[in-house]
């Protein structure tokens, strides 16, 4: 009997659609979802997933009229089935999708809805679909979007004629927010093609497959790897298995417990949950981490110490770590940039740094080594515009990437030409074709005349008993301050400041060779943060200098 494709179902399908609904129609896995509250698993086969996105697309069709005018649909909530069918749904419809992030820890729950419904507006999305808190907080706001629970949008819609509307590859898929770590965050617009690209040359690098591979993923679907993560799953039609972030972040040891419960063999993570797992994995009894044969590590930089404790820690439960993976991508390439082979592990160039100025000393430094780019990009190494720490042997400055999987641009801004490159703000450099990054320019701490790499003294202030790992911020405070140098800015969980203030002090001097002027300790959860977790180094910055932190 031969498969059922859409174009048997359907009729003549989008060139975009197509493949992710020839995936799941003919795939016979499932997608499973958690729900956080009671702890059971949602799971629907990828046909009816397929199915369920088919009557979230008609009835998106059928509410334009007939003047047919095309509106975004943008998502809001906790990942359920019916949310997860809404994306391809959205696309067989012709329309793009826009995943906004909920409100962030001691937010004020009223203003976070009214400015993400003003997004929503303000981005061209007609449609919010979503269930839980977040939804019941945008219905309280008054305006001309339709918001209607995902869970019921379209069930029981009569499919029986529906044709998938043709977009075009040059129409946006995404509407995918940045980070806005070191300023205001942005909208990239992320075509048809460039997220159809990306998506299949991860699956590619990765030689991921329906037959053999099962996803886990607690990455929020807001955020580019979340989403690009799930996609993967969606367009190869292999097990995946989808946790909402929440239920993480209330309990990060759960990761081990779902990977081994799922026997998953892909993951993927930012580098501070990997962190969490060297850090205290010691306390773990048990897990299963023998089926991974790929986890990814992305979104921030990588600490090689931190990442060899987790390698350390997690050998004793089968994790080989030949299936580590340092990957280096952000939003406004769809996802991933580099992405190493499976099986070459985690790898870090050891070089000399010396810090440009008068009596600097060379220091030893170990940087990941974050893989080869994706088929269809490419990367270049250009003169930096600000005076970086040299590296033996390596030629460092901005990196600029271009390629089949990037934006159109951003939203009210000039549209990125067809071969211009991009210039990512980070610093770095490239070994045998493979990217290392330094770190980023704007983020380039300049004390008495020395340029440091701020993450270089936020590892080293993070080694101090009591400072979370992930919750350090370095700066320069300006000359013109009463009290101008380096300052260390870290949340802290612990009883003796003083004795912990004088070991930052001295770890930082000893590792990196400047005494900082001021050590800020904060209660955890203080420092700035985006809604996918970065530090907001800018605002950080201004706070300190506004005497908002101290």
């Amino acid at each position: 009997m031969t498969p059922t494709t859409v174009i048997d179902e359907t009729g003549t399908p989008s060139a975009f659609t197509a493949p992710f609904s020839r995936a799941m129609l003919t795939s016979d896995r499932s997608l499973s979802v958690l729900d956080s509250e009671t702890g059971a698993w949602e799971t629907r086969t990828w046909r009816d997933v397929h199915a369920r996105a088919v009557e979230i697309a008609a009835t998106l069709v059928a509410a334009r009229g007939d003047e047919g005018q095309v509106e975004h649909v943008g998502l809001i909530g906790d990942p359920t089935v019916d949310l997860i069918a809404a994306i391809q749904g959205a696309w067989l419809a012709g329309a793009a999708v826009a995943i906004l992030p909920g409100p962030i820890r001691g937010a004020d729950e009223n203003r976070w809805a009214q400015a993400t419904y003003t997004r929503f507006a303000g981005i061209g999305v007609g449609t919010v679909l979503g269930d839980g808190p977040q939804f019941d907080l945008l219905t309280a706001v008054d305006g001309d979007l339709h918001l209607a629970p995902a869970r019921e949008y379209g069930v029981g819609a009569d499919t029986a004629g529906f044709v998938p509307v043709v977009a075009g590859p040059d129409a946006p898929a995404v509407l995918q927010g940045t980070a806005g770590s070191t300023g205001d965050p942005k909208t990239a617009a992320l075509p048809e093609s460039s997220v159809h690209t990306n998506t299949g040359e991860l699956v590619a690098r990765l030689g991921m497959h329906h037959s053999r591979d099962i996803g886990f993923s607690w990455l929020p679907l807001y955020h580019d790897m979340g989403l690009t993560f799930l996609l993967a799953g969606m367009g190869a039609g292999f097990q995946t298995y989808i946790v909402p972030n929440s239920a993480f972040a209330a309990a990060p040891f759960k990761w081990l417990e779902w990977l081994t419960e799922t026997k998953a063999t892909v993951t993927a993570a930012p580098n501070f949950a990997y962190d969490i797992l060297g850090r205290y994995g010691r306390l773990l009894q048990s897990a299963d981490l023998s089926n991974l044969r790929v986890a990814i590590s992305g979104g921030e930089p990588i600490d090689p110490d931190a990442f060899d404790k987790f390698l350390a820690e997690t050998e004793r439960f089968g994790f080989d770590p030949a299936a580590a993976a340092p990957a280096y991508g952000m939003a406004e390439s769809t996802c991933a940039v580099t992405m190493p082979a499976t099986g070459e592990g985690a790898a870090y160039d050891e070089v000399t740094v010396t810090p440009p100025g008068d009596g600097s000393e060379p220091r030893r430094r170990r940087y990941a080594v974050l893989g080869k780019p994706l088929d269809g990009m490419e990367i270049r190494i250009v003169e930096p515009n600000v005076d970086v720490p040299l590296i033996d042997d390596r030629e460092v400055g901005r990196v600029e990437i271009r390629g089949t999987s990037m934006m159109s641009g951003y939203l009210g801004h000039p549209q990125l030409g067809e071969d211009e490159w991009f210039d990512t703000g980070d610093l770095g450099y490239l070994l045998d074709g493979r990217l290392v990054i330094c770190g980023r320019a704007k983020e380039i701490v300049i004390v008495a005349g020395r340029n440091l790499f701020p993450v270089e003294v936020e590892r080293a202030a993070a080694s101090v008993d009591g400072v979370k790992r992930g919750g350090v911020v370095a700066m320069a405070r300006d000359e013109d301050s009463s009290r101008p140098g380096l300052v260390v800015v870290a949340e802290y969980r612990g009883s003796d400041r003083v004795a912990t203030r004088s070991a930052v002090v001295s770890a930082v001097a000893s590792e990196c060779g400047i005494v900082p002027a001021d050590v800020i300790l904060l209660d955890p959860g203080t420092v700035p943060r985006t809604t996918s977790g970065k530090l907001r180094r800018l605002e950080t910055k201004q706070m300190v200098t506004a005497g908002a932190l101290s």
